[in-house]
């Protein structure tokens, strides 16, 4: 079935390379840094791209593919596409309200939408937005009872899948944060202020949405805190190391899908398995984390054989198109998350952008299915060139 698309959209940002050059004339450069740079000199996000590149696909025209289903299942849910929006943290610093859009757009196509335990909005409100195509994403508290109220204000909530994001076990050091001051509470200076001034449509919507903070872990502040003292007291809730004996009793507690994010390690995969894990996001957490770290898709053959072919896997990292989406899952990828590009959708474009991105990417898909002979997702690991 043909994607319907906006033809006025569609002239303007026909793809995601077009989104993303409009996204950052309207984002001040901090925040431009913030979201789109990596760790380091970035060379983990210019791997990301180059390792898609390198995947070669072989189209086979002499079949009967005219009928292209994207749809697809993932942990007993039925999806209209096997890709949805990564949790980012702080994403609604890209444009104001941009989460909570995003989270609509995705129940509305029905894909699903991460939601952040550092996002800009509660878990509640996310769920309310994203409805049933709502998962939660948790970076572990360093405080028991903390954790425990948020696992039970998710199940309360109504979030069937659970992301526990394993890969930021230490504070990190990224120097274009540090060159620009972009830390909470926000730093402003005259060079801030400027990035601001040159940007009034982000500045106005920011204004109007009010004082940004991570509204999930608001409830756990102690009173008498002031806003900045607050920021920090969140900011430092993060535990280090997830163990195995942690994701045990993780998955003791938690009753619903239990998804382990940021694996790249065979061992590491196996042990998420045997621990009850239902599956797992492969993720160099988009080259932020390490930058000498390979990406998702150089590691997803191994992993793959290691667990077998019915063990739920996620792929994410530098994936712009359809046709990105089509190598993740030919090279053993279940299914593929996108932060970055739907953040920048919202920023280039508004609350329209969300649903102008994950149309563009479904119309994308097609196309590029169509070209392979894959009438469904599943046909496509035998297009592996």
């Amino acid at each position: 079935m043909t994607v319907s698309i906006d033809p006025v959209l569609d002239r303007r940002f026909p793809a995601f390379v077009d989104i993303e050059r409009a996204a950052m004339r309207r984002m001040p450069k901090f925040v431009r840094d913030y979201i789109a740079c990596g760790m380091g000199r970035g060379g983990g996000v210019a791997h990301n791209r180059s390792a898609l590149d390198a995947v070669k696909l072989v189209p086979r025209y002499l079949v009967d593919a005219d009928c292209v289903d994207t749809s697809c299942k993932l942990l007993g849910q039925s999806f209209a596409a096997p890709f949805g929006i990564a949790p980012v943290g702080l994403g609604g610093t890209a444009w104001a309200k941009a989460t909570e859009t995003l989270a609509a757009a995705a129940r509305d196509e029905n894909i699903p939408f991460g939601a952040a335990t550092f996002a800009l909005a509660s878990l509640e409100k996310l769920r309310v937005m994203a409805g049933s195509c709502g998962w939660f994403q948790l970076y572990r508290p360093n405080q028991a009872a903390i954790e425990e109220d948020i696992l039970r204000r998710a199940e309360t909530a109504g979030y069937s899948t659970l992301i526990v994001t394993v890969d930021v076990p230490a504070p990190m050091r990224r120097d274009h944060d540090i060159r620009n001051g972009f830390s909470l509470p926000l730093q402003f200076n005259a060079r801030t202020a400027w990035q601001i001034a040159q940007c009034p449509a982000w500045a106005w919507a920011m204004l109007r949405a009010g004082s940004p903070t991570f509204e999930t872990l608001m409830p756990y502040v102690p009173s008498g805190h002031t806003r900045d003292q607050a920021l920090r007291f969140m900011t430092d809730l993060t535990a280090n190391h997830v163990t195995p004996a942690m994701l045990e009793d993780l998955r003791k507690r938690w009753n619903g899908n239990l998804i382990v994010k940021g694996i790249l390690d065979i061992e590491d995969a196996k042990r998420c398995r045997d621990t009850g894990a239902d599956g797992l996001i492969l993720s160099n957490h988009g080259g932020r984390q390490m930058e000498a770290a390979p990406s998702a898709i150089d590691v997803l053959p191994d992993i793959r054989a290691a667990l077998g072919k019915d063990f739920p896997l996620i792929a994410d990292g530098g994936v712009r198109t359809g046709t990105d989406v089509c190598r993740m899952i030919a090279k053993g990828a279940n299914f593929v998350l996108l932060g970055r590009p739907f953040y920048y959708a919202v920023a280039a474009m508004g609350a329209p952008g969300a649903t102008h991105a994950v149309r563009v990417l479904k119309a994308e898909l097609q196309c590029a299915m169509g070209q392979l002979g894959c009438r469904t997702v599943e046909a496509l690991p035998d297009r592996l060139g």
